[in-house]
């Protein structure tokens, strides 16, 4: 199973958003009725990712920069660092040691892109181990931190302004260009001197440790964005600017997600549920509340990325508004004809788990499964997110069953949204 650091990156704000519940939504009592259902991971079972949308392959040199430059980081670090401060210095032996392990670790990852953020992460945490320590021994870094945040800084606009979206098609520029505008709007945040790097890093070796660690993640983040886009383009003979045909089809998706979204606005953003059943302890209530909370998560998302002129993630997010309404109108129609709301059981949760993941499973055969897994993906991060919380024990099986309702319903709206896009994009 996948770590847990790497569920709730995957889940992104959106996610956490719903898993929370949705705090536009806050009608209704939190407390279920089946608390005494008691629920395994074997009752759910695995889920077996789609393929991995990105449309070629990632080389295997860009996980072994990561690795390379981390063991470089650690290598800096005494395995029993003697420091002034006895507690400092157990903290930093520690997390060396973890750090270190896990880069002998092969991440259980199912896209490469996922693989390179996993990596991006162990990377950040062994340069953090590394600045906490240079810093706990009176090495002050606030110059080489400025300058190393400086220095991606001006290469990243340099690749932003010379980023023409070059692929094969339209629909390869959204699946090529969408994770390296990810890339770049993460990079663009980890340049900020937040946090910073402290006045007095003797007295706070921890602050500076995190400050290093950001500016390294920052240096990593923008090499897998040029690293990702060198890979693509060696793959293809033959490219050419995609900038317009995206802007263009963004617009028409957004024109035709809001269409689509105005069907169902009585039912978002609701102070009370808007039916006559009562559905509190029921899956129902779950259901609803995810479905509703994600449409309206999704729109404020794509509507952050045409802002910030990232139109290849603007087109999935157009995509997943369209499956996400239709699986809102899906959760309406049940609840009104009685379903969703009865007696939650350890046979039932694996049954709707069991109609997840054949959804799921089904769009593989889609004309257009790379475009459809990049619209699924936020089922798959739900599905993990539940085996998480059983795994860890505190899964409420109506709250598990309501999810997985969600997902079932999401999944099987996306050969048709996925459709949708592809034809705007022609």
């Amino acid at each position: 199973m996948r770590s847990r650091r790497n569920v709730l990156a995957g889940l992104g704000a959106v996610g956490v958003t719903g898993l929370a519940g949705c705090a536009a939504l806050p009608f209704g009592n939190d407390q279920s009725d089946d608390e005494d259902v008691s629920l395994s991971t074997d009752d759910i079972g695995s889920l077996a990712w789609p393929e991995s949308p990105f449309p070629v392959a990632v080389p295997t040199s860009l996980v072994n920069a990561h690795r390379e430059r981390s063991r470089e980081l650690l290598a800096a670090v005494p395995s029993e660092p003697s420091l002034p401060n006895g507690a400092v210095a157990e903290e930093v032996r520690s997390n060396r040691e973890r750090a270190a392990d896990r880069l002998d670790d092969e991440p259980d990852e199912p896209w490469p892109t996922e693989q390179l953020s996993e990596w991006r992460g162990r990377r950040n945490e062994a340069a953090s181990v590394l600045g906490t320590h240079r810093a706990a021994t009176g090495e002050d870094d606030a110059e080489a931190v400025t300058e190393q945040r400086r220095g991606v800084r001006d290469d990243l606009g340099s690749f932003v302004a010379d980023h023409e979206y070059r692929a094969s098609s339209p629909l390869e520029a959204v699946l090529a260009h969408a994770p390296i505008e990810d890339l770049v709007g993460d990079c663009r945040r980890r340049v900020r001197p937040d946090p910073p790097y402290p006045s007095d890093p003797v007295a706070r070796p921890f602050q500076a440790g995190d400050a290093v660690g950001q500016v390294e993640l920052a240096s990593a983040t923008f090499a897998d964005a040029r690293r990702l886009r060198e890979a693509y383009l060696g793959e293809r003979s033959e490219t050419a600017p995609q900038w317009t045909a995206l802007i263009e089809a963004s617009k028409r998706l957004e024109y035709a997600a809001s269409r689509t979204r105005s069907s169902v606005s009585d039912f978002l953003d609701r102070e009370e549920l808007p039916f006559r059943a009562d559905l509190d302890g029921t899956p129902g209530r779950w259901l609803f509340r995810r479905a509703s909370g994600s449409v309206e998560a999704r729109t404020e998302e794509a509507r952050e990325h045409r802002n910030d002129g990232r139109f290849a993630s603007a087109v999935i997010e157009a995509g997943r508004i369209l499956a996400g309404v239709e699986a809102l109108r899906a959760t309406i129609h049940g609840i009104r004809d009685g379903a969703y709301q009865g007696d939650v059981t350890t046979e039932s949760v694996s049954r709707t788990a069991d109609r997840a993941r054949e959804a799921i499973t089904a769009i593989g055969e889609s004309e257009n499964p790379r475009m459809a897994a990049q619209i699924v993906r936020p089922t798959l991060g739900t599905f993990e997110y539940v085996t998480y919380r059983i795994e860890e024990r505190y899964g409420d099986a109506v709250r598990v069953e309501g999810d997985l309702a969600w997902v079932e319903l999401y999944a099987r709206a996306v050969p048709a949204a996925t459709e949708f896009v592809v034809e705007r994009l022609e």
